[in-house]
C-alpha cells in the first residue's frame, strides 16, 4: 500500500474496499494494525481507510512544535482526504484518537458524517484527571522513561492482562515492537494539551461513545465526555477493556454497523450477515 506526499510529510496509509469511507484513527503507542478486526469486517460493506499518523509506524517524522501536533495532524488527514477525493467521511477514534478525530470535527463539521469514540477519555482545561497538581505532573514525567525501555520488558504483564483476549494481545504484542519513544513522548506532551472543552459544543453530528464494560475507567469517561455533545449515544462492549475493539472485535463491529444503519449512513439492505 502506498506512503503519500501531505502537508510536508510522508503518511502511510491503505485502503480496503468500497462504498462509504470509514477512517480508523488509532491511538497513542499504536499504528493502524490496532484496525485489522475493522478492517476484514467493513471492507466487505464500505470503503475503509487506516492511516499511521505523524510519528507513528510507517509515517513520517514529528518534527512540529509540541504545540502543533494536534493541529498539525489535523491538517495531514484533511489533504489525505483531498488527494483521495473522499469529500465526507466517517471517522472512528479510539483513546488518543478520539481526541484527534473531535478536534478535526470540530474544524471541519461539513466533512464528517458521523464520530466514533472508542475508549475515549475527557480531557478539560486542567489535563486528563481535573488539576494541574505538581506532583502528578512529576509522576507523568517520569513515565515517559519507559517510553525507551525494550518491548521485551512489558511482554509478561501484557500476556497477563490480556490473558482472556488473545486477538488483542497479539496485536498490542506486535505494536510494542514499533515504538518511536521520543517522538512518543513529544504526542503524549500535545495530548496533555489539549483542551476539548473548545471543541466539544461545536460538534452537532451523530457520535457514539464506546466502552468496554471491565474498564470502570474509561465507562465514567466515557458517560462524562458523551454529556457534552448534543446528539451522544452510549455503548458498553460487554467483557472488554481497553481496546475494547480488539477484545470483542464481533460485538464491536455489530455495534458500530448498527449506529451506521440507524443514522443511515449506510443502508440496511446491502448489508451482509
Amino acid at each position: 500500500m502506498p506512503n503519500i506526499q501531505v502537508n510536508g510529510t510522508t503518511l502511510y496509509y491503505e485502503t480496503h474496499g468500497s462504498g462509504v469511507p470509514i477512517v480508523f484513527i488509532h491511538g497513542h503507542l499504536s499504528t493502524h494494525h490496532m484496525f485489522e478486526p475493522q478492517v476484514e469486517y467493513f471492507s466487505k460493506r464500505a470503503k475503509v481507510i487506516v492511516l499511521d499518523l505523524r510519528g507513528y509506524g510507517n509515517s513520517g517524522k514529528l518534527n512540529v512544535e509540541v504545540e502543533d501536533i494536534i493541529d498539525t495532524q489535523c491538517k495531514d488527514l484533511s489533504e489525505l482526504l483531498e488527494k483521495l477525493n473522499i469529500p465526507k467521511i466517517t471517522l472512528v477514534g479510539c483513546s488518543s484518537g478520539s481526541l484527534l478525530v473531535q478536534k478535526f470535527a470540530a474544524s471541519h463539521p461539513d466533512r464528517v458524517n458521523a464520530l466514533v469514540l472508542v475508549d475515549s477519555y475527557f480531557y478539560g482545561p486542567y489535563g486528563p484527571f481535573g488539576t494541574k497538581n505538581g506532583i502528578w505532573k512529576i509522576i507523568e514525567a517520569c513515565s515517559w522513561l519507559s517510553y525507551y525501555l525494550p518491548a521485551e520488558f512489558f511482554l509478561r504483564s501484557l500476556r497477563v492482562t490480556y490473558n482472556r483476549w488473545v486477538p488483542a494481545y497479539s496485536i498490542l504484542r506486535d505494536e510494542l515492537f514499533h515504538k518511536r519513544p521520543t517522538e512518543s513522548i513529544k504526542q503524549r506532551m500535545a495530548l496533555l494539551k489539549i483542551d476539548i472543552d473548545s471543541n466539544s459544543s461545536r460538534l452537532r453530528m451523530p457520535i457514539l461513545c464506546v466502552a468496554g464494560r471491565q474498564s470502570e475507567w474509561f465507562v465514567k469517561q466515557m458517560n462524562k465526555a458523551a454529556e457534552r455533545f448534543a446528539c451522544a449515544q452510549k455503548a458498553v462492549i460487554e467483557d472488554a477493556i481497553y481496546p475494547s475493539h480488539l477484545c470483542q472485535p464481533q460485538q464491536f463491529n455489530r455495534v458500530l454497523l448498527d449506529f451506521l444503519i440507524d443514522q443511515r449512513i449506510f443502508r440496511m439492505e446491502k448489508q451482509l450477515v
